[in-house]
Parts: structure tokens; sequence; C-alpha cells
């Protein structure tokens, strides 16, 4: 009977023994997948279930899953400083050349650069077919309406890691405000899948070319453009109802040749009360071929009116050195700009690297509407206000940076970020183009660069490309001399167009006499 009993006990005591090793099992192994998320490690089923470049803020830092890491786009810099109103400039010089993953923007950060589109739904982009051409590129075009990173996701292979890093690499080098539907890029991948070559060709001498550079491992930038030959040609005619009009029904005006003729002129004649039937214009082009096949971006190098209430009024182009001079545009003989605007550029020269608008952000990746234009510009450029006005802000901020506020005489604000350094203090009365800050790096920065943001009296966004904008109302007399020299020589060119123009007239004609075949070569 003893005997049984303390059988039964021991089997109990197994029991319960066995029962409390079994907890202890299964406790440590909850403990251990507990501390295993903490430290951002997942199971194999959660990794398969999180999008490959999914980023999760964590304390103000971007933390990477360790399945796959986001995008590293060329140039790009998060700048957070951790005493307000101080920044270590070397750092800001040197950080351009780091490349960290994409972020999210802290919900807390006022961010006046760009906003979240409300209901906005990421719109699902069908790849295009995998066809490879020989050297092993694959080929794809601007899309309507659409980014370039848009038209980059299109093609098979492509993730948004690459497009971004493409874009990063090759806004600083290419006005992407320019890019036209239908034009052309093509795209070759390495054997580990990164992008090994792009090749951006909007036309058939203009090559824009990004090659990853082995030692550095970032797409670094050239260009290729072919030599072309110029022709010149004259455009001219008599108003029926309008100029406008006038241009609209000939074959050999672009819209862009009638769009900067009729701006340039109306700043010289009154069309509303001046303009008279029979008036005269006359126009002169400047068209670029290669292998007798025009390229895109014929230019006006001069206009001018004629009427018998106008008067005669004619406007010449001038030209800078850079060919991305704030100064280039068209100027009477006297060296007055002929832009119809009270704004000024804030820089002397432009290199648009962000349009205004809806845009996929440079480091978020995420789509939304971007509050102002990027212009592209190395740290220390001087930066001038682009109206007279009042500074109502010097400060520094997380995302934009260094930034500078002036209220000018309507109300309207303009809004100027990432600067290097102030020049101006809150309370300065500031007059147009003078110099209020430098370009910088600060804040959430792809690169350096001036973000100029304008504000109208109501609080609205305006789009400063809408807003015709030049550097001086006013050529100076470091200019001045360089201009004439050009006047002089688009007064050549008008007079040699003539004469071959009335060549060709005689030519079509019918058989002329004498030595007329060699006159071509003469002229």
């Amino acid at each position: 009977m003893d005997s049984r009993r303390q059988n039964r006990f021991s089997s109990i005591f197994l029991f319960i023994v066995a029962l409390i090793l079994a907890a202890i099992v299964v406790f440590a192994k909850i403990s251990s997948e507990s501390a295993g998320d903490e430290t951002g490690s997942t199971s194999d089923a959660a990794k398969a279930e999180t999008p490959p470049a999914e980023i999760k803020p964590v304390a103000g830092k971007a933390v990477k899953p360790e399945a796959e890491t986001a995008a590293k786009p060329a140039n790009d810099t998060v700048n957070t400083p951790a005493e307000a109103g101080k920044i270590d400039e070397t750092a800001e010089e040197n950080a351009a050349d780091a490349a960290p993953d994409l972020i999210q923007a802290s919900k807390n950060e006022d961010d006046i650069e760009s906003s979240d589109i409300p209901n906005a739904k990421e719109e699902t982009i069908v790849k295009d077919a995998a066809d490879t051409d020989s050297e092993g590129y694959l080929h794809g075009k601007i899309l309507p309406k659409k980014g370039i990173e848009e038209a980059l996701l299109k093609i098979p292979g492509l993730q948004l890691k690459h497009a971004m890093e493409i874009s990063n690499a090759i806004r600083y080098e290419v006005d992407l405000t320019q890019i036209k539907a239908g034009e052309d890029f093509k795209v070759k991948f390495d054997k580990e899948g990164n992008i090994d070559e792009f090749v951006y060709y909007p036309d058939i001498v203009t090559f824009h070319i990004l090659k990853r550079d082995p030692a550095e491992k970032k797409l670094k930038y050239t260009a290729k453009i072919l030599p072309t030959e110029r022709r010149f040609r004259i455009i001219e005619g008599s108003i029926e109802s309008s100029l406008n009009e006038s241009l609209v029904k000939r074959d050999d005006v672009t819209r862009n040749i009638r769009a900067v003729t009729v701006g340039i002129l109306e700043c010289i004649v009154s069309f509303s009360t001046d303009a008279r039937r029979g008036d005269k214009y006359r126009i002169l082009v400047e068209d670029k071929y290669y292998r007798n096949q025009q390229v895109p971006g014929s230019k006006v190098l001069y206009a001018s009116y004629e009427g018998k209430q106008a008067g005669f009024h004619e406007a010449f182009r001038y030209e800078d050195e850079d060919p991305k001079s704030a100064f280039n545009a068209h100027y009477t003989v006297g060296g007055k700009a002929l832009i119809p605007s009270a704004m000024r550029l804030p820089l002397d020269t432009i290199r648009i690297t962000s349009p205004f608008g809806v845009r996929r952000h440079p480091i978020t990746g995420k789509m939304v509407k971007h509050q102002g234009v990027d212009y592209g510009a190395p740290v220390g450029t001087p930066v001038y206000a682009v109206a007279p006005g009042r500074v109502i802000e010097v400060k520094q901020t997380p995302l934009g940076g260094k930034q500078v506020t002036i209220n000018h005489a309507d109300n309207t604000k303009t809004f100027y970020l990432h600067l290097s350094a102030f020049h101006v203090s809150v309370g300065t009365v500031v007059s147009a183009r003078q110099r209020i800050a430098s370009v910088g790096n600060t804040g959430r920065s792809t690169g350096p660069h001036l973000h100029l943001g304008i504000k109208d009296p109501k609080g609205n966004w305006l789009n400063p490309l809408k807003i015709k904008m030049i550097a001086t109302p006013q050529l100076d007399s470091r200019r001045m001399p360089r201009f004439k020299k050009q006047m002089a020589e688009i007064t050549a060119l008008l007079k040699n167009t003539e004469k071959y123009q009335e060549w060709l007239k005689a030519y079509d004609e019918g058989p002329q006499p004498g030595d007329f075949y060699d006159l071509y070569d003469k002229i």
C-alpha cells in the first residue's frame, strides 16, 4: 500500500516538473522573439510582408530593414543641427558627398517647402516590355505631365531607389523643367542590379550621361553635344488684327518664337492703344541643324515693330558667356530689359533643379506639392532679394535650414531656404537685387541650392516660374560694351540674311543671268 502511494506521488511530482520545464521553454522562446523585435530583427514571414524600401523613423533617425537597404541617392545630405542657429560650414560642404537613405520627415517639423497632397494615392505604374538593344540598354520615353522618376519606373527591373539615384544625380546638371513628353532616355544595369549607365537625349545632338564611377561607386555626369550648323532666317509681315494672330497663322513660326516675340514687343509697344492694321514686324531667328535636320530650340536674336502710331521699336538678344546667366534676355538699344515684371531673379546664374508643383520628393520619395523653385548653385553663391521689402525672419529650421523671409509692399512674402550665411537681420530694409544671404546646403537637402518660395497677400503659394523675372532692369557699364558688340553682329546678320533670302527668292523665280549662282558663296 505504501509502495503504491509512493509511486503515485512520484508520478505527480514528475508531471509537475515536466509542466514547469515546458513553461520555462515557452517563456524563453517568447522572450527571445520579443527581444528580436526590439532590436529590429524579423522572422522570415515578417520580412516577406515588409516592403524592401520601408523606412521607420526612430528618434529622428532612419532605421533600415535588414532585408534590404533603401536607395542611396548621390549627393543627398540630411543636416539636423544639435544647436539651433549653429552649423559647421565645412561639414556642410563635405556632406554633399554623403549618401544617406531615403527618410521620412518628422511630423512635428514645419515644412514650408513641401506639403502632402490630400487623399493622394500612389499610382500603379505598369512596366514596359523588357527589350534590350545590342548594347544592353533598356529604352524609355518621358511621359506627359509626369516627372522623370515616373518615366524611369516604367523600365523593367528599375526600382524607386534607382529612379531617385538617377534624378538626384542629374538634377544639378539638367533643367528638369525643360524636359518634354516623348523625349528619349536609356538605362543599363550592371551584374549586381545597380544602375551602370543612364543616357537622356532630348534631341539628336544632346546627350546627358550618367556613368557609375567604379572607385567612388557613384553616378558621375558628363555631357556630349554634337557640332551643329547655325542658320538664320528673317520672319516679317504686316498686322491684320493683332501681332499674335498674325504669327499664329504662319507655318514658319513656332509657339516659342511667337511667345518670345510678343512678350518682348509688348514691353515697348502699347498694342491696346497704338497698334494699327498694316503695322510691320520683323524677326531674326537662329536655327540649328545637324546633317540637314533641324534641332529643336530656335532662338529669337532680334525683333522690331514699326507702325504709324506706335513708331519704330527694336529689341536685341544679349548673352553672357555663361548660357545659364540670369542676364541673358532681350534689351532695347539703350540696354533696358524687356521683361514685364518688377521682380528680379535671386541668383546671377539660373539652374533649376526642382520646379514648382507636384513632384516626388528627392529625399523621402513621397509624392508631395513643392511650394517653390529650387536653384542649384555652389555654397557661398550670392543670394539677392527679388523685390524691395523688409526682412521679417532670419532663422534656422530643421528642414529649411538657414532661412530669410522678406515682406514686400503689397504684403507678398518671399522665402529663401537652405542658406549658408546671412547678410541681413530682422528689420533690414532691402532693395531689389540687394544681397541678403549665401547659397548653402543646410537643413534637409540633396545638395547646395536655394529654395525660393513666394506667397501672395492671401497666403497662397505662387509659382515663381510663372512670374517673368530678370536679373536687372538695365544693363550696367560692365555689360554694355559686350551688348553693343553683339548688337553690331546681329545687325550684320540681318543684312546678310536679307540678301540671302532675296537671292533665294530670285532663284525660285527661274534661271538668272551672269554670276548670280556664285553669290551664295559671297554672302
